[in-house]
């Protein structure tokens, strides 16, 4: 498990960085991270079940499931990820662990990231489309 939460505080990291790079600080970087994680972990999960949907004709999440929870869910997903990431500065302190990586080992790292961060989106996409044919 130690291995994972390692994994993913590297996806927060790669991803904070590289908005900073993009767009300063003053873009609130942190909170752009930690809301693309949210959303990637949302469609992964999303993904799951309707792939498991798809295969089992078996549905996970009712179709009539109140706007109210959707919102409440994605809420506890943004509180997660930000008393896990932002809260009291802990970015600086990732940001510390990971800042001396190589330049080919981020590269490296980075396009795994990307396909984990935009991937998931994407793919979820693609399943609900796939999903109403």
């Amino acid at each position: 498990m130690k291995e994972i939460w390692q994994k993913y505080k590297y996806i927060y990291y790669w991803l904070y960085t590289w908005q900073r790079k993009l767009w300063g600080d003053s873009d609130a970087p942190e909170y752009n991270a930690y809301i693309g994680m949210s959303m990637s972990l949302t469609c992964l999960l999303a993904s799951i079940a309707v792939t498991f949907e798809l295969i089992t004709n078996i549905r996970l999440i009712p179709s009539n499931l109140p706007k109210g929870e959707i919102v409440i869910i994605a809420v506890i997903f943004l509180l997660i990820h930000y008393f896990a990431f932002v809260y009291k500065g802990k970015y600086k302190k990732i940001e510390e662990e990971f800042k001396n990586e190589s330049k080919e080992e981020r590269n490296k790292k980075g396009i795994w990231v990307l396909i984990y961060t935009f991937g998931s989106m994407a793919f979820y996409i693609s399943l609900l489309f796939f999903g109403s044919l």
